[in-house]
């Protein structure tokens, strides 16, 4: 059984590094400005907007324009900065504990690992200030049936290419 352990161990890193590589080509040649059913582009106003936001499986990336001087990524959609980015089995309900954290919180349990533009809270609500003003855009890539290896590798390939956001998990582990 150990040897079969340390096989598939090799198995899984080898397919692990193939769906990065994959994802990188991928990320390289995404046009945003042209329409795609993969993609959902979603501009928030207000934390209701968040209603609008695909509830499915998916890999995310939530932007501001709010600026920020240790942000190094360089992924940029209309003016606006990755601030952060993710995956979720639920991306809706993932967005609303990023951004109108306080709603979400009233009825679901809390997660771990949430989005910390102040070290001391975890989300943010954008329907007060100072995030009402700052502008704030999701990008949805939809997952249908993707396992979380493969949405964990979507991230590590964003990463590779643009630079992981100045507020992403790994970055600000507070």
């Amino acid at each position: 059984m150990k040897a079969r352990v340390g096989y598939y161990k090799e198995l899984l890193l080898s397919v692990k590094k193939d769906i990065k590589e994959d994802l990188i080509t991928y990320f390289n040649e995404i046009k945003y400005c042209e329409p795609s059913s993969d993609i959902q582009i979603i501009h928030l106003n207000s934390e209701e907007d968040i209603q609008k936001v695909y509830s499915g499986t998916g890999f995310y990336v939530i932007l501001t324009g709010q600026r920020f001087s240790d942000n190094s990524s360089k992924f940029t959609y209309q003016g606006k900065n990755a601030l952060y980015r993710g995956h979720c089995y639920s991306v809706k309900k993932r967005i609303m504990s990023h951004l109108a954290n306080e709603q979400y919180n009233q009825t679901n349990s809390l997660y771990k690992v949430c989005l910390k533009v102040n070290p001391r809270e975890n989300g943010v609500n954008i329907d007060q200030e100072p995030y009402k003003k700052w502008g704030w855009t999701v990008i949805v890539h939809k997952m249908k049936g993707s396992s979380k290896v493969m949405r964990e590798q979507a991230e590590f390939a964003f990463d590779s290419v643009f630079g992981k956001p100045c507020k992403s998990r790994e970055v600000n582990k507070s």
